[in-house]
């Protein structure tokens, strides 16, 4: 099931892009409790949940696309565990989404589910 971000194995993703690259445990096991979350909430979706699911899943994806970045551009701040940059992507995800959103938006667009992450 690899057709989302979240079920890729990050350790095997990183090493095809850069063996050199050491990846601390705990952006492993984060990752992999951010794919089991997602998982279980693609499983409960439905025509009546599709709304309240769906911007969990937005949420976790921008946290695991935080978590790649961060590999392959070293921490968030220097001197940063990886404890540390987790805590921040939890604090800042919501924000890196919108920003990617930001210019020109037109008002209709804050309506929008990509909008709504959690």
């Amino acid at each position: 099931m690899e057709a989302f971000l979240w079920n890729v194995e990050l350790k095997e993703y990183i090493e095809t892009v850069d063996q050199t690259i050491n990846i601390d445990q705990e952006y492993i096991d984060y990752y992999h409790d951010l794919a089991e979350e997602a998982n279980q909430l693609v499983n409960k979706i439905n025509a009546t949940t599709l709304a309240s699911i769906l911007p969990k899943l937005m949420a976790i994806d921008e946290k695991c696309t935080l978590v790649i970045f961060y590999i392959f551009n070293g921490y968030a701040l220097e001197n940063d565990s990886a404890g540390d940059t987790i805590q921040l992507i939890e604090q800042e995800y919501k924000k890196t989404h919108r920003e990617k959103y930001i210019f020109d938006m037109p008002e209709y667009e804050t309506w929008s589910i990509s909008q709504r992450i959690h």
